[in-house]
């Protein structure tokens, strides 16, 4: 997954958060609205990939992360500024944000895998988990309420399910950089 995240992301860097100053500031300033962002959670700016604080995942939950967040860095590559402006307002009036829209794009790669590993039972299992992360404190409440939520990421775990989303870049490169094998060729129209 890492020789795929390099070559379609030149100059990539991977470094911890507590290796880097402004991001410790930046864990203790969210701090109250998520205590766990140094710990638990990975952040991507620019060309970089700034991992939590402690002992490295295993190696698998590392390809995972890596999957999740090139499609980040391809969003970013994509659009540029407003992949920032958007990810980064909080929750509009009616209860969703945009930061939904980047998070259920990076996330469709947990769910692919998942489905590698579990089938249909851990792709559910993933999408209640996703709901509730979806509707919570952890993303800066991105969806109003847990069932709001569920929806909203169903039309993603349906195309995981039925093998549509896997036919689509950048999905289709790294659900075969996962598996160890090369992207079969796009099929002709």
């Amino acid at each position: 997954m890492r020789a795929l995240a390099e070559a379609r992301v030149p100059g990539l860097r991977i470094v911890r958060k507590q290796d880097v100053g402004w991001m410790r500031a930046l864990g203790v300033a969210l701090r109250p609205l998520n205590p766990r962002f140094s710990t638990h959670y990975t952040t991507v700016v620019g060309r970089t990939i700034y991992l939590p604080d402690g002992p490295l995942p295993e190696r698998d939950s590392q390809a995972v992360t890596l999957g999740h967040e090139l499609v980040h860095l391809l969003d970013m590559a994509e659009h540029g500024l407003s992949f920032y402006a958007t990810y980064l307002v909080g929750p509009a009036p009616f209860g969703r944000t945009l930061r939904a829209h980047w998070e259920r794009r990076g996330y469709a790669v947990d769910l692919l895998i998942a489905r590698d590993r579990g089938g249909r039972r851990a792709v559910e299992h993933l999408h209640d988990w996703l709901s509730g992360l979806f509707a919570g404190p952890h993303y800066g409440w991105m969806w109003a309420g847990r069932d709001a939520a569920h929806d909203y990421l169903r039309p993603t775990v349906e195309a995981v399910l039925d093998g549509t989303l896997e036919q689509r870049e950048p999905y289709r490169s790294i659900i075969a950089a996962w598996r160890g094998t090369s992207p079969p060729a796009p099929e002709s129209p």
